[in-house]
């Protein structure tokens, strides 16, 4: 039996805005979150340029390892409101621009709210 593509990511759609809308009344301090560790700012902006070329988040882990702009970290993680709130404005399936943590740059998919 073959998929009904369409449907299912119309259903997709609806449950990340159910996610998004339940995260604004519930006030989550939590979020699962895929991220890309990158040493640098041009090496965050040739991953973000890649991500908004239409890549797929992870095949731009995946090549932005490959090429050794990425540094090894963990892919997926829970991230709290205080490290970083920008996360909890965002929509599920976001992906967040470039952000500065110490020496090195973040770029943040936002996957799903905790509750």
């Amino acid at each position: 039996m073959e998929k009904d593509v369409p449907h299912y990511l119309g259903e997709l759609l609806i449950w990340e805005i159910e996610d998004y809308l339940r995260a604004r009344t519930a006030r989550p301090e939590r979020a699962r979150v895929a991220r890309i560790k990158v040493p640098s700012r041009s090496a965050a902006e040739a991953v973000a340029a890649d991500l908004e070329a239409g890549g797929s988040f992870y095949a731009a882990a995946r090549q932005a390892l490959a090429r050794g702009v990425a540094m090894p970290d963990d892919l997926f993680g829970v991230v709290t409101r205080d490290e970083h709130p920008e996360v909890f404005e965002a929509v599920p399936g976001t992906t967040l621009p470039p952000k500065p943590e110490g020496e090195h740059y973040l770029i943040i998919r936002l996957v799903a709210f905790e509750s």
